[in-house]
């Protein structure tokens, strides 16, 4: 464990361990022993009361392999005062346990150490003009300025948030004059009169002169407050077009600086063993340049904000070295889409719930294993990712808060069984009953049980086993690298080539920023389906090597689902005007959304409302799509709570465009209705008049003749393209899961449940449009039931919604286990310590930890 020896050295030569690195020992989390489990945040909370002693804190949260927590005051206040020195000593007192700082990836509070930080080195929502002059005085000043839509007071998480405010002059060349800016906090907004009122040299600045006309304010892009006490945290401009400041600083090298204080020789952190970062994303939202324009993060076509992410971690590893373990979040927005992707640049990632934060039904088990799985192949030596085990579900009428879901133990079992599959650290969010005289509870299957002992699965002896790989491929063989069987089976407009490796595939356009292809007819048997899918891909150009490529895989059977994916074209239409790509600005919404729930009915579905801000109008998105014989068009209209009451409905419509040369021609009206009910409508549309066409499916959400768009929260749900008067009953629903790209091939594995047509279809959407090799598919009928074998234990799970009968001599030949000794607060029937024969069977979406038993004299 050489990282652990640079680790306790750094810590010695700081003065704040007397442990020679000869005799330093190695971190218990990084060990060969499962499960490897440590304490999330309950640790940083108590250190934070004056009544807490370090004895009794260190001997509650001293029971696990260490502890992660908040010791700056950079998100939440009080945290900074005892925290760095309870960690430390720590620390010194627990060598063996790792001692992590949980930090803000993405934000800053504005009140804590931006000094160093200079105006353009935070993201701004789009500008407004300021129409009247505005004098360089302290106290409140009301602002004339020509659009007050995006000013917002009340907001926040807990909508009791005022937004903070920049005030800019303007550059000759249309920029935002960061050395002309003072920033100040929103007091009130009057949208009649068109003015705001401030409260004057806020964070640092001083009142400034602005002349009307040349001048313009921009609130800034922020999150939280995270805890009612908080206050809003303004975005770091981490792109790698960020203005520079007076000593040529970046942002992102003004965080490094910080970092690397706290972590170097003399810091209040120079003891921790390194830092995970929250919300750490590849994108973001906002103006990156200052031209007081929205850009998200990509100018010029490239996406500056998320290789400017990967090089602040390049620049952090390169200063805080090999030594330190570096981690940031990993399941970000759908399937971990969002989050960075500094992949060998970091330790690992978290992933906060499992497969994440809001799926305890498991619908993602396959793409949450991936993006572990991914990881541990992928992220800088020593991998160190982990699951921070919780759900969470909102609390109705209460703004911010959220609660734990009420889900059966099983659930929480198999949350930890995929932790232990992809060698992935546990803690927790969620915890069991607390024992007596304890904060927090500690789950029997991190430490045996009752028998209280730590990483007691030992060694594993081998990768997790999908059992559904042994079974029959479907497909005999066709997958296999070098095989060109496969060839017939691709649509799309893609290129193919069978190569030594594999099935070579590259867009037909050079000019694609995506792959995107069909596996069409695939076979299938029962009710589920494993497929293996092996790929490797050149990276994107004009990104650095670590930013792998995000890969969805889905399936469907009897129907063409039109809701993955980028949308082929998506915009606005404002009364009078041309239509323009969608504005946020103009209230517009436009949101693809896995699952909602209108009348206990939940189904897939684009979210959106028509813009109703500075002007009314619609909203549209589309797709192209090849339009096979007696085909129609299935889905189904919603409306949100509050529509019934105040809304006068949205008029939905469906146009068609023939497609020449990727060029859509004339719309033609297809359907139109008017609906304002808070449930599922169903609709069905004949295509037979476009039969063998490829034409443009456009797909219009407008607030009606009335112009009244009030509570225009509209769905269109589980859109699809079907043969006419098809049964659903025949219809394999669709079903999604991600996983990652890069150079090296990767085996992923996706569960699919619920097949009820004779054949499927895979669909494979890929970031870039670099050549891709499809290195290898099986396609297995059985469900995803998993195991492996520990030196000490078994852990067996059943994914499925089914029950699993698991024959443990074939799995484990020779060997006898046992249940785990349960607390008598937790599941003891799963958990009664009794023996198990050879077989055993276990329920839905369940799994269990088994002890090995020594063999009989």
């Amino acid at each position: 464990m050489r990282l652990l020896l640079v680790l306790s050295g750094t810590a010695s030569l700081l003065g704040l361990a007397s442990v020679s690195v000869a005799a330093a020992p190695p971190l218990l989390v990084l060990g060969e022993n499962h499960p490897r489990a440590f304490f999330f945040r309950g640790s940083e909370g108590p250190p934070a009361q004056p009544r807490t002693t370090y004895e009794a804190w260190s001997a509650d949260f001293g029971r696990l392999m260490g502890i992660m927590g908040k010791c700056l005051d950079e998100e939440v206040l009080g945290r900074e005062a005892r925290n760095p020195e309870f960690f430390s000593r720590f620390k010194r007192e627990h060598p063996e346990q790792v001692v992590l700082l949980h930090f803000n990836g993405n934000a800053r509070d504005p009140r804590y150490h931006t000094e160093r930080y200079f105006a353009g080195h935070w993201i701004y929502r789009e500008a407004t003009r300021i129409l009247a002059d505005i004098p360089a005085e302290s106290g409140e000043t009301t602002i004339r300025v020509e659009n007050t839509a995006d000013f917002r007071v009340s907001t926040g998480r807990y909508h009791t948030s005022n937004d903070d405010l920049a005030l800019f002059g303007i550059t000759a060349d249309g920029r935002h004059d960061w050395n002309h800016c003072e920033q100040v906090q929103l007091v009130a907004v009057d949208a009649r009169a068109g003015t705001i009122r401030v409260r004057r040299g806020c964070y640092g600045s001083k009142p400034l002169a602005f002349r009307a006309g040349a001048a313009r304010a921009a609130a800034h892009a922020v999150e939280g407050p995270w805890g009612r006490n908080n206050h809003l945290m303004w975005y770091y401009n981490l792109s790698v077009h960020c203005p520079r400041d007076s000593a040529g600083k970046s942002c992102a090298d003004r965080l490094v600086d910080d970092l690397a204080a706290w972590f170097g020789p003399g810091g209040k952190l120079a003891a921790f063993d390194g830092l995970e970062f929250d919300v750490s994303f590849n994108e973001t939202r906002g103006d990156t340049d200052g031209d007081g324009r929205l850009d998200h993060g990509v100018v010029g076509g490239r996406n500056g904000y998320g290789i400017g992410v990967i090089e602040f971690y390049r620049q952090l590893r390169a200063r805080l070295g090999d030594g330190r373990i570096l981690q940031a979040d990993g399941a970000l927005g759908p399937g971990g889409r969002r989050s960075q992707r500094a992949f060998g640049l970091i330790n690992g990632i978290e992933s906060e719930g499992f497969p994440n934060l809001n799926d305890w039904d498991f619908a993602d088990w396959s793409g949450g294993l991936n993006r572990h799985a991914f990881w541990q192949a992928n992220a800088r030596a020593p991998a160190f990712h982990y699951i921070n085990h919780k759900w969470n579900e909102a609390v109705p009428g209460q703004p911010g808060e959220h609660r734990n879901p009420d889900v059966p133990f099983s659930r929480h079992r198999l949350s930890f069984a995929a932790a232990v599959f992809t060698d992935a650290a546990i803690c927790y969010s969620f915890a069991p009953p607390r024992e007596t005289g304890s904060r927090l509870g500690i789950w029997d299957e991190l430490r045996a049980g009752t028998d209280h002992r730590l990483g007691w699965l030992g060694r594993a002896e081998g990768p997790a086993v999908h059992l559904a790989a042994g079974t029959p491929d479907l497909l005999g063989g066709r997958g296999r690298p070098g095989a060109e069987d496969l060839v017939p089976l691709v649509q799309g407009p893609v290129l193919t080539q069978a190569t030594a490796s594999g099935l070579e595939l590259r867009p037909r356009s050079a000019a694609a920023d995506r792959l995107a292809f069909t596996l069409a007819g695939l076979p299938a048997r029962g009710r589920d389906l494993v497929v293996l899918l092996t790929l490797q891909g050149a990276p994107r150009r004009g990104v650095p090597e670590e930013m792998a490529r995000f890969v969805e895989v889905e399936l469907a059977g009897g129907a063409v689902n039109l809701l993955r994916g980028e949308f082929d074209d998506a915009g606005i239409g404002l009364r009078g005007r041309p239509e323009v790509p969608l504005d946020e600005e103009s209230g517009a919404r436009l949101q693809l959304a896995p699952r909602t729930t209108l009348g206990g009915r939940a189904l897939a579905s684009v979210s959106v409302h028509p813009p109703y801000k500075a002007a009314k109008g619609y909203v549209y998105w589309c797709r192209d799509v090849e339009v096979p014989e007696g085909a129609e068009l299935r889905f189904s209209l919603g409306m949100s709570d509050k529509a019934p009451i105040r809304s006068d409905g949205v008029w939905f419509k469906v146009l068609a465009a023939e497609l020449r040369d990727n060029s859509p021609g004339s719309f033609l009206p297809l359907f139109e209705r008017s609906t304002k009910a808070n449930a599922w409508v169903p609709c069905t549309v004949s295509l037979a008049r476009l039969a063998g066409k490829r034409v443009r499916l456009k797909f219009v959400a407008d607030c009606g003749p009335n112009d009244n768009a009030t509570t225009d929260q509209g769905f269109w749900g589980e859109v699809r393209l079907m043969r006419a008067g098809q049964s659903e009953a025949a219809v394999t629903p669709t079903q999604a899961a991600m996983t990652w790209l890069n150079s090296r091939a990767f085996t992923s594995a996706f569960h699919f449940r619920d097949v009820s047509s004779p054949r499927v279809d895979l669909v494979v959407t890929i970031d870039g449009g670099e050549p891709v090799t499809l290195a290898g598919l099986t396609v297995h009928a059985a469900p995803d039931a998993m195991y492996r074998v520990f030196e000490h234990g078994l852990v067996i799970a059943n994914p499925s919604r089914q029950p699993y009968t698991f024959d443990l001599a074939a799995l484990s030949p020779g060997r006898s286990y046992r249940r785990l000794p349960g607390s008598p607060t937790q599941d003891r029937a799963a958990n009664s310590g009794e023996p198990v024969g050879q077989r055993i069977t276990l329920g839905e979406r369940d799994a269990l930890f088994l002890q090995r038993t020594p063999p009989r004299p």
